[in-house]
């Protein structure tokens, strides 16, 4: 008789597409690398992606179809040709969804649905979203994510972000919840990964059709401007607060990001992998960036071996600190 494996501690929900099928191959690699044993990723593509993606599926990863499982039958994708022939045909770039309860959903208000449906819908209690264009370059830990006190981190910078955008979604966000209107709450709490709790999505989810009286997809599918990470994070800070939610708030980002505009020569590149942090767990190298498979994977190559020679510094000061405080009680011992 074999043991049962431990049960799960997290779950890592990442939304994907054959767009982004090499960047997400590369997180898989690093998740299977880096994350504990005892964390689920669940994968979500197009049901026309899940063969493509199928290979990526082990004991730890589900790869599961998007429209089947994270939206309502009443609302579905339109479906359209490949980007070369959008622009010939000047069709949108983005995907648009059909709804029998609202006008055309724009692909990024579906793909916000699905991720509050995502984290809804998990097993674990402890939620963490990554995009399929952020991979993990160090272990990742489960206290990184949850406190002893069972407390959750959620990442709320207090610097508000000055941008007609970000005002808009705190403002929507008030409205949504039902409460008054502020354009920056207390302050922001968009990152590259976001930890939720699953009980406390849940609870979004039923404040939203309190404050409406309708199902939350179809609000939402009305709303055509809305962050779902500001969505969550002013409910659990501002509405519920922090301590009645669940969480704990970190200023810090875990993650290094590298955006398309903030790069243009191997300079730029050696600067951006020193700039690494030793509490940042992950990096963003934005989907964009003109870089190969095989580039991109050796760029990845360096930021790892950069916070392995971090992490290796830092426990060789650990222990001559360790040493030397131990000869300094041996000094002082009668």
């Amino acid at each position: 008789m074999t043991d049962a494996p431990p049960p799960a501690a997290a779950t890592i929900v990442t939304l994907s597409y054959r767009g982004d099928y090499d960047c997400c191959r590369l997180l898989c690699e690093s998740v299977d690398r880096f994350a504990p044993e005892n964390f689920v990723h669940r994968l979500y593509v197009p049901t026309r992606d899940l063969a493509l993606f199928a290979p990526f599926a082990n004991e730890r990863r589900i790869v599961a179809s998007q429209d089947r499982e994270l939206l309502p039958g009443w609302m579905w994708k339109l479906p359209l040709p490949g980007p070369e022939w959008r622009a010939r045909l000047r069709l949108p770039r983005r995907n648009i969804y059909l709804s029998l309860f609202s006008p055309p959903v724009r692909g990024w208000i579906a793909q916000q649905i699905m991720k509050i449906a995502a984290a809804a819908a998990a097993t674990t209690e402890v939620v963490l979203h990554v995009d399929s264009d952020t991979l993990f370059i160090r272990p990742l830990s489960l206290d990184r994510l949850l406190r002893p006190d069972g407390k959750a981190r959620l990442y709320q910078t207090p610097d508000s972000v000055d941008l007609p955008g970000h005002r808009l979604w705190h403002e929507t966000a008030s409205r949504l919840l039902g409460l008054p209107e502020d354009p920056f709450h207390n302050g922001d709490y968009i990152d590259q990964l976001v930890v939720w709790r699953a009980s406390t999505a849940r609870r979004l989810i039923a404040r939203l059709e309190g404050v409406s009286g309708r199902d939350w997809r179809k609000v939402l599918a009305t709303t055509p401007h809305f962050s779902e990470y500001i969505l969550y994070g002013v409910f659990a800070d501002v509405d519920l607060g922090l301590d009645a939610a669940g969480h704990w708030p970190d200023p810090h980002s875990m993650c290094h990001s590298l955006w398309t505009d903030h790069i243009s020569s191997e300079e730029d590149e050696q600067a951006f992998i020193e700039a690494v942090q030793p509490d940042q767990v992950a990096c963003l190298l934005q989907s964009t960036l003109p870089l190969s498979l095989d580039e991109r994977r050796a760029f990845i190559a360096r930021i790892v071996a950069e916070a392995e020679r971090q992490d290796a510094s830092f426990r060789l000061n650990l222990s001559s600190a360790h040493r030397a405080d131990r000869a300094a009680q041996a000094t002082i011992s009668p």
